[in-house]
Parts: C-alpha cells; sequence; structure tokens
C-alpha cells in the first residue's frame, strides 16, 4: 500500500526484515528491541516462527521511519509508528481480509490501529495489559541483603532453564503457551541464575545486543521461593553483567503490578515509555 509520502512494504522473510530494519534499528534501538531480537532469533532458526510477517514504513524520502511485525500465535507488534502510520496499516489489512488475534505495542500508534481495526471490522478490542518500558541509566543496585549470589546459567542448566521459561510464558500468556527456546541465550552467556545453598532459586535472560541494548525479560522465581528478594537479585546482577559488556539494559513491566515495579524503580531503571495490549473478539 502507498500513498503520496508514505508506503507499507511487507517482509516474510526474517534476514529481509532484519535489512530494512537496521537503520531504524539504530536510531530507536529500546523501542525497536522486541522487533530486532525476535527477527534475530528467525534468522537463525526459520522454524521457530510459523507464517511471521513484518511491515517497514517508508516515507517519501525513501527512509523507513515505521516498524511493525506479527508472529502468529501471538498480537500483531506495533514498534515504532505515529498514530496515523498505525491506522494506516490497520486500514490495509482489513481491507484485505486479514485476521487478527489482537495488537500491542507503543501506545499511541496501537490505540489508533486498534481504533481503526474496530471501526473496520467491528470487532471488539479489550486493552488486555497495560505496560511500562523502563531503561537504567546507572548502575543497579539492591537496597536489601539478598542471600546466595549470582551465576551465568550454562547448558549444564538446560533443563531448569526451559522448566522455569515455560512456567513463565503459561503466566504470561495462559496454560499452553509454548515458550521459544532458550538455547541460543544459553550459548552466548546470556542467561542469569540467583543461587542459594547450592541450587537456582531464581532466573532471568537478556537478549541479544541491537543497537547497543538489551532487553532483560523472562523473570523468574518458583512460587514457593518467592518473597526473599531473589529475582531483586538475579535481575540486577545480569544488568550488572551486561553493562560491564558495554550494553544498555531495557525491561518492560505490567504497569498493574505495582510491587515489580517499585523493585525495578528502586533498583534504579526508570520508567520512561507506555505500551498497551489490545485483545480482538467477535
Amino acid at each position: 500500500m502507498s500513498s503520496a509520502s508514505f508506503t507499507y512494504t511487507v517482509f516474510t522473510e526474517p534476514a529481509l526484515a532484519r535489512t530494512a530494519f537496521a537503520a531504524l534499528v539504530a536510531r530507536e534501538p529500546e523501542a525497536l528491541s522486541v522487533v530486532a531480537s525476535v527477527t534475530e532469533g528467525l534468522v537463525a532458526d526459520p522454524a521457530r516462527g510459523v507464517g511471521p510477517r513484518w511491515w517497514a514504513g517508508t516515507d517519501e524520502a525513501g527512509e523507513v521511519v515505521a516498524a511493525f511485525m506479527h508472529t502468529p500465535p501471538r498480537h500483531l507488534h506495533i514498534a515504532y509508528a505515529t498514530p496515523e502510520q498505525g491506522r494506516g496499516l490497520a486500514a490495509l489489512l482489513a481491507d484485505s481480509h486479514d485476521t487478527l488475534p489482537g495488537a500491542g505495542g507503543l501506545r499511541e500508534p496501537t490505540e489508533a490501529f486498534a481504533d481503526e481495526w474496530v471501526t473496520r471490522t467491528g470487532v471488539t478490542a479489550t486493552v488486555s495489559m497495560e505496560i511500562g518500558r523502563f531503561d537504567l541509566p546507572v548502575r543497579p543496585r539492591i537496597p536489601f541483603e539478598v542471600p546466595g549470589g549470582f551465576r551465568v546459567a550454562t547448558t549444564a542448566d538446560a533443563h531448569v532453564v526451559d522448566q522455569w521459561h515455560q512456567q513463565f510464558y503459561e503466566a504470561i500468556d495462559g496454560p499452553g503457551a509454548l515458550a521459544s527456546s532458550l538455547d541460543r541465550h544459553l550459548a552466548l552467556g546470556r542467561v542469569g541464575l540467583w543461587v542459594h545453598d547450592g541450587r537456582p532459586v531464581s532466573m532471568a535472560y537478556a537478549s541479544p545486543v541491537n543497537g547497543g541494548v538489551t532487553r532483560v525479560s523472562g523473570v523468574w522465581t518458583p512460587p514457593e521461593l518467592r518473597g526473599r528478594g531473589y529475582a531483586s537479585g538475579v535481575v540486577a546482577a545480569l544488568s550488572s553483567a551486561r553493562q560491564d559488556a558495554g550494553e544498555s539494559c531495557i525491561l518492560y513491566t505490567d504497569l498493574a503490578n505495582p510491587t515489580s515495579n517499585a523493585i525495578y524503580q528502586a533498583m534504579g531503571y526508570r520508567r520512561v515509555g507506555d505500551n498497551v495490549d489490545f485483545t480482538f473478539t467477535a
């Protein structure tokens, strides 16, 4: 689809999408973190996704200025766009009789996309989550003592890492949600464990770096081990390790969870952006 000043180009090959978004990732690495890391993962292992699509929005000068991604069965991800560009893609997909389970991403263009989608398709859009984006401009700190210590996970930890990552996904997306593999993260030394009394008690991982930015995610402590500061310990230590490697850290949190938001802010993370996620129902 094109207009006098704006064009949407769709890609179905991850390597082509990576090339198309490279300059925008370099300019807006925090906003493009999810697109960049997911795309890199699909380049490395195309079997991870079925039917992925990316849309690059190009202005009249030929510069990519907007980024959208859909990796079924997840919701469409609106990484970077104006509200007008969000509405434009919704119109394009609705006119093509596309179907979507939902849309999430940067608040204003995602709200505009959802409004246009509802108008054109007659579905109902319900806010399923409001999300804060946080960066880390300082060295992380923990204002209390946490028993145990940090270590980088190895392939020998794959069983517990896979088990906890699956539990994390099901907690976010519901029973039956299938977690992506962390084998690549393990091989690159990007999964951290907090260990107490000789056994892992909490985990987190950092996405491969893109544009100098890594995203800390997958923070998980088994329910019976919570309330002891283990998650704070692993996030702070993993963030410090990535800073030592010359990377900038970001993370996303559910704004409906005041406990985790307070913990991350006490650690030194600061809220720098808002995302929203909509579920579409007939």
